[in-house]
């Protein structure tokens, strides 16, 4: 049986060094709270000492861990409110990341975080303080031996062995949270686990975008009002713009309408006229300059308001609300190497376009609702994620990875992340701030596909 650390770990002690070089810092004390009776002879000592830690990750804490555990501090509502430590926070990024790795819902996560908030303040405790019991969870020696139980990944690999042998068929994502960390821990103070789920899923939140977020760079091409290309990249995993916008010094010589960017230096434009033509656009440079080659004329026809490209072989083309899906093979594409265009439906009277996947278009629409389509023939479905507040964006991109970018209309740019991007559920879809609050003055915005994973 274990017992909670939380009746061992309410102290005020300074920090000691422990073997592995980590400092121990006092846990918290919960307000209106009185210190449990600890094991030994004199519970006063025993409240006011710091027990020794080991390290959670090899690597030690970073500049991330720092910044999270400053703005935790200022959002947690119990136990851990202002005593979130870098350490604290590499702790809890180990536990997170174990359950990210196993593909478990975050869910687990909450309840993996809730136990180790009761029974060790988020700490690797290296001491055998209460028995035997070890580590994060304070699992005792049955579990494993001292080196496992001292490893985060292990012991919370352990932890959710347990949990998914007591709630069997995925039981574990109904019942309440500090029902499951009561029956993986069997504690005596069953009580403590529930009142700290609330941190816990703040703490999931605040960290699983850091362990699981998107990896890659998003390519943007823009056009401004007097027809001069720009470049952008920006870093998917921080929302930064590592390079741009890159100006070129020639205009396209005619009026854009819609664009699709094909790949790293191949973009599709149409023209805003009675002919609808459309133009390859062969981009030299987009380094220190942004240089390309004439516009390419390819065809005629294409009276599309909208086009998106999905990063595998389709453009999509949205006139009147008409929805047509192109087979595009090749990187540098003739007409010949255009299909004429396969009728998906009509009523597709959105505001903006992009592509997420191969095959799965997004847009937004003038009321706001954000609608993800997947185009697998006729019939096609259709997923609302979100019923309004979407109308603010007259552009919207996206570099695949569920990563979503909204072009405001007040020439600012917005980041978004939808965990799974073709659940059609909104429910993990997040805003991850601001790239630019303004700046972004382009007519027409499109992101190379599937840069971002």
């Amino acid at each position: 049986m274990f017992r909670p650390l939380l009746s061992r770990v309410l102290i005020t002690a300074a920090a000691v060094i422990t073997a592995l070089g980590v400092s121990a810092t006092a846990h918290p004390v919960l307000a209106g709270t009185q210190p449990q009776p600890t094991p030994g002879p004199s519970t006063a000592s025993n409240v006011s000492a710091a027990y020794q830690l080991a390290a959670c990750d090899p690597s030690g804490t970073t500049s991330t861990d720092a910044a999270l555990a400053t703005q935790l501090n200022s959002t947690l509502k119990a136990k851990m409110r202002g005593y979130m430590t870098a350490y604290r926070v590499s702790c809890a990024r180990m536990v997170i990341k174990a359950v990210h790795d196993r593909g478990l819902d975050p869910r687990a996560a909450v309840i993996a975080i809730a136990t180790t908030i009761v029974e060790t303040s988020i700490q690797n405790i290296s001491e055998e303080v209460d028995h035997d019991s070890l580590g994060l969870f304070q699992q005792r020696a049955s579990w494993g031996s001292a080196s496992q139980r001292l490893n985060p990944t292990w012991a919370t690999n352990a932890f959710l062995d347990k949990m998914l042998r007591a709630y069997p068929n995925n039981s574990w994502k109904t019942a309440s949270i500090g029902a499951v960390c009561q029956a993986v821990q069997v504690s005596a103070y069953p009580d403590r686990y529930q009142v700290e789920a609330g941190d816990a899923q703040i703490i999931v939140n605040t960290l699983l975008t850091d362990i699981s977020g998107p990896k890659g760079t998003a390519s943007v091409y823009g056009v401004l009002a007097d027809g001069r290309l720009t470049y952008t990249a920006i870093d998917a995993a921080t929302g930064q713009r590592t390079h741009g916008a890159v100006i070129s010094t020639t205009t396209l010589g005619f009026t854009p309408k819609a664009m699709a960017t094909l790949n790293f230096n191949t973009i599709l434009i149409t023209e805003d006229g009675p002919e609808g033509k459309l133009y390859r656009i062969d981009v030299i440079t987009n380094n220190n300059s942004l240089v390309f080659n004439p516009p390419v004329l390819l065809g005629t026809g294409y009276t599309h308001q909208l086009l998106a490209y999905d990063g595998n072989t389709h453009l999509f083309g949205i006139a009147d609300g008409v929805l047509r899906r192109y087979t595009v093979n090749t990187a540098k594409p003739t007409l010949a190497n255009i299909s004429s265009g396969e009728l998906i439906g009509s009523g597709f009277t959105l505001k903006t376009l992009t592509a997420t996947a191969s095959n799965w278009i997004l847009g937004t629409t003038a009321n706001g609702m954000l609608i993800s389509y997947r185009i697998d023939g006729t019939p096609y479905t259709r997923l609302q994620l979100r019923d309004t507040t979407w109308q603010v964006f007259d552009h919207l991109l996206s570099p695949g990875g569920g990563v979503y970018y909204g072009h405001h209309t007040n020439s600012g740019m917005y980041r978004y992340l939808d965990t799974d991007p073709h659940d059609g559920d909104a429910s993990d879809l997040t805003g991850l701030g601001t790239v630019d609050p303004s700046g972004w003055t382009q007519t027409l915005l499109s992101a190379q596909p599937s840069t971002v994973n």
